[in-house]
């Protein structure tokens, strides 16, 4: 009897199109160095304008799945310089691309770069807070003229975007509003994701990718003390108290 054929079921990785970055790296004279790799998540997102790491030191781990490492490189974003950089982390995945010294002056060529981010520099209070501070300051015998309408906007910068805080600039709003979403561009912040706007963050494969070795000796052990202290909160102790009875 012929067996049934087994169908996969499971999410599509579109950050899966190209290599390994250390297994291009381990095939190149001097791991690289002076060569440019990009990824194919920047080319989706920002077709017209390049992102792309020309490699100026690489340390390599070596082990055996060529995973680890750190790289050094001076990192050109949507066709702005952000420096020299150090990455270490969120290599392991199969989206490197390796650019050839002949396609390199048409590949870093851009005519119209990333542009600044401008948030207006305050920000509009809540109408409702706006009056229950007026009645407070009428209570204590102020003047309701100089209870704060308006507050001071700090940007708070996610780690992914991080490395634009250069260029993230504060503006007066051109026109004022009872709402901050009417003082701020919105299409200047989209316009951070690209052309793939995320519409789910699931928990299982949110950060960077990370290899986990299995059937180890120390997860064993580890597995071990969680399972005595879910024995131990059945019975009613606290596994975390010294000297409790029984």
């Amino acid at each position: 009897m012929a067996a049934k054929n087994l169908r996969f079921v499971g999410n599509y990785d579109i950050n899966a199109k190209g290599h390994f970055l250390w297994e291009i790296l381990a095939q190149l004279r001097g791991f690289g160095v002076g060569r440019i790799v990009t990824k194919s998540e920047w080319g989706r997102k920002w077709p017209t304008q390049p992102s792309y790491i020309r490699i100026v030191r690489a340390e390599p781990h070596m082990d055996r799945w060529l995973f680890g490492g750190r790289l050094f490189g001076e990192w050109t974003y949507r066709g702005r310089s952000l420096g020299l950089y150090e990455f270490a982390d969120n290599l392991n995945r199969s989206d490197w691309r390796l650019i050839h010294k002949h396609e390199e002056p048409t590949f870093t060529k851009c005519e119209q770069p990333m542009q600044n981010v401008v948030f207006p520099k305050t920000f509009p209070l809540p109408p409702v807070q706006v009056i229950l501070a007026k009645k407070e300051a009428a209570k204590r015998g102020v003047a309701t003229d100089s209870v704060p309408t308006r507050a001071k906007l700090t940007p708070c910068i996610d780690p992914e975007f991080r490395m634009f805080t250069p260029f993230i600039k504060q503006e007066d709003p051109k026109a004022y509003s009872n709402s901050i979403y009417d003082e701020a561009n919105p299409e200047a912040i989209l316009d951070l994701y690209g052309e793939e706007i995320p519409v789910k963050v699931e928990a299982w494969n949110y950060g960077p990718s990370v290899h986990i070795s299995r059937f180890t000796k120390k997860i064993d052990k580890v597995h071990e003390l969680e399972e005595g202290e879910e024995e131990q909160e059945e019975e009613g102790l606290d596994p975390f108290a010294i000297g409790q009875k029984r």
